[in-house]
Formats: structure tokens, sequence, C-alpha cells
């Protein structure tokens, strides 16, 4: 028994096996230690090469007011259709405000990615006019949306008054949420700034149109009697008839009544201005003309969420090329001038708690570093003003009857 047992060891000792006890004090042959050459050692202490950098296939173009932005795209839209793409175009906040609403109704535990896939499996191209960030909600969802739209080889399209570095200046979370997107859009995307000498072509054609000598449009009322003018125009647009109240279908089962006829309606500002959000306007696309009375003159910070709703509301008049008449408290060139100044020389603190005493959802304070939202919205009203000057020339008119009646 002894020559066997020397026997065993010996036969272990030549296979280079040492045995290892088990729990129940058998032995189990252990697995023969492995050492790496010192040349893969070292291959694998050295970082990963990065993999080729993303093909950019989209385009972000940004530039001032009135510099032809979503002329271009446009253009570029109307190709896309004749090169047979299957390709969306759509203002940034309106499709925001459909994605918001799909996300609600979806019962998955990734809505967002979700709804991008969705988005991806029916286009190949989508166009946004006026991109911009101005809450936290739109900050979170934007990097998740981007990054399955760019995976799955969809091309972004868009247009924006901010470059992409600025985008959410200043607001809530900025930190957490924006510098992936940015570094997303910078994978991705041509950057295209159009300037540094920014033109706005509006006010030129505007220009234009007062040189070749016709006829001053009455499209825009000001002064003490402009409701009252702007009642009259209402009258003479009737033809004879009659306007009776209509009670337009809003989201979430609402109603909105106005007085209409056929082709347009007639709405005052404050009732703009009551609990109305921007879904609520796409109800007025439906006219061919909106006659608005009753705009008064943004001279304060207290007039902010007034001036947001007449932006949003003209927004989406341009974008679909209906017609307005308006009548306000001020000439055009100063209707906002007020507002801007006093954002512009206010101390960010102070700014800070202004807002919070007139913000919708009466919180009690609010950071200085989310005013940076606020001076955006600000600078949005010099983009209402441009779009309303062209709004009221008489070749948007004429535009705008040639695609309500396709001649």
């Amino acid at each position: 028994a002894k020559a066997d047992a020397k026997a065993d060891a010996k036969a272990d000792a030549k296979a280079g096996a040492p045995k290892a006890a088990d729990k129940d004090g058998s032995t189990s042959r252990a697995e023969p230690e492995t050492r790496s050459s010192p040349s893969k050692a070292k291959a694998a202490s050295q970082p990963a090469e990065p993999g080729p950098a993303p093909v950019r296939r989209s385009v972000y173009l940004y530039g001032s007011v009135g510099t032809g932005k979503t002329m271009l795209m446009d253009m570029f839209f109307l190709a896309a259709q004749k090169a047979q793409l299957r390709v969306e175009r759509q203002h940034f906040y309106e499709f925001m405000l459909g994605l918001h609403g799909q996300i609600h109704e979806l019962k998955e535990q990734k809505p967002v990615e979700v709804a991008a896939n969705m988005l991806a499996d029916r286009v190949d191209l989508l166009c946004f006019d006026e991109f911009q960030i101005t809450d936290v909600q739109d900050a979170s969802i934007l990097p998740r949306l981007f990054e399955v739209l760019f995976l799955r080889g969809v091309a972004v399209v868009a247009t924006s008054n901010t470059k992409p570095s600025l985008l959410y200046s200043g607001g809530l979370n900025r930190h957490v949420h924006l510098p992936s997107f940015i570094r997303l859009l910078d994978d991705h995307c041509i950057v295209l700034g159009l300037g540094p000498r920014a033109v706005d072509y509006r006010r030129r054609a505007e220009a234009a149109e007062a040189e070749s000598g016709a006829a001053p449009g009455t499209f825009y009322f000001c002064g003490k009697d402009a409701d009252e003018r702007l009642r009259a125009a209402w009258s003479e647009l009737q033809s004879g008839g009659s306007a009776e109240p209509q009670d337009l279908l809003l989201p979430m089962g609402r109603t909105w009544r106005v007085l209409a006829t056929a082709s347009a309606c007639l709405i005052e500002f404050e009732d703009l201005c009551r609990e109305r959000g921007e879904a609520d306007f796409l109800a007025l696309a439906n006219f061919n003309t909106v006659l608005l009375c009753g705009v008064p003159r943004f001279d304060s910070l207290e007039a902010c969420d007034a001036a947001r709703r007449l932006v949003k509301l003209l927004d989406v008049l341009y974008d679909r090329r209906i017609r307005i008449v308006l009548a306000a408290a001020a000439p055009l060139n100063e209707l906002f001038v007020g507002l801007r100044q006093e954002v512009s020389r206010e101390d960010k603190g102070d700014l800070a708690w202004r807002t919070a005493l007139y913000s919708a959802d009466g919180k009690a304070g609010m950071a200085p570093s989310a005013v940076g939202t606020l001076c955006e919205a600000i600078r949005a009203t010099e983009r209402a003003e441009s779009r309303l000057r062209e709004m009221c020339t008489h070749r948007y008119w004429a535009e705008a009857g040639r695609r309500t009646t396709g001649v």
C-alpha cells in the first residue's frame, strides 16, 4: 500500500498538478495556473483604440432672426419629398407636444426610447423649425430621443436662433442633461451658422414694399382706437354674412368658444391668456384669417407670460401661412421694447424673485441660474416681431391666399 501511495505521489509531481482538499476530506485535481507573457500583459494595459467617428448626416442651422433659415429648410424638405424620402417637417415645440402625449400613453419601462424607435420606423428624415429647449422636461428627454434616432440612421435637419453650445443656457439642471446632448449633436451634425453679420430679410421685404409705393396694409392697428378699427375690418371681412359663436375642440376634452365665420375668427388677447396652452393655439389653424384685438404693450417683467403666449401664437400661424389682423396698444417696433430693456438691465437674483412672484406654478423662489430660460424666451420676441412684420405685408397675404385656394 505504501508503495502504491509513493507511486501516485510521483505521478502527481510529474504532472505538475497539486491536489486540493474538498470539504468532505477528499481531494480533487486543481486546474493548472496559467501565466501571461509580458507582451500580452502590456497589450492588455494599453487603452483600446477609438472606433471610427460617426458620419455626420444631419444638419444644425442657426442664426439670427430673419436670416432665411426656415426658407432653406423648406427648400430642402421639398427636395427630400421629390426624392421620395420618408420625411416629416414640424415646428419643434409642436413635435414635443405630440411626443409628450405619446410618452404619457405608452405603458413601457422606457417610453422615450420606445417612442423614438416608433418614430425611426416610419421616417428617414426629420425637419425641425425653431429648435430650442426651454424646460427641464425637454432637456432630460432629448438626449435619449436623439441617441436612438441617430443609432437608427435617421437624419435630422434643424433650424434655431441658438448655437448648440448655448442651448438651455442657465436652465435648471443644465449641467446634468445638456453636455451629453451637445456632444451628440457635435458628433452627428454639421453645424452651420448664418452670419456673422446678420441681416433680417423680413425687414428688407417690408421696406421694399413701402418703397414700391404700395398702399399700407390694414393688418396692424395701434393706438387708442385700434380695437374699434379692427372690429370695423371684422365687419367688412364678413361680407354681409354674420359671425356666430363656435366651440373649438381642444386637448383633454376642453373647448374654446370664439366668434367665427367659415374662414375667419375674432379673439380677444385676454382670452388668449386665460389658461391657454400651446396646444390650444393649434385649433386656430383651421381658419384662414385670425383677428386678434386687445394686445397690450409688453413693458415689464410682469408681462412676460403674456408675451410668451403671443410668440407661440405667431409661430403657429406663421408656420401654416395663416393671415392675421392685430390691434395693439403700441407700434410694432415698441411692442416688446420695455420688457427687453427691463430684463437686460436687471440683476439675475432680482429677476429670480420677481419671476417667482408671477410664475404660474406659484413657487416661493427660483434659482438665479434658472433665469437663463427667461432670457431665452425674451429673445424669442425678436423672432415674433420679425415674423409679424412679414405677416403684415401684401406679399404674405397673397401667398397665404394661394395656400388657401390652391391657386
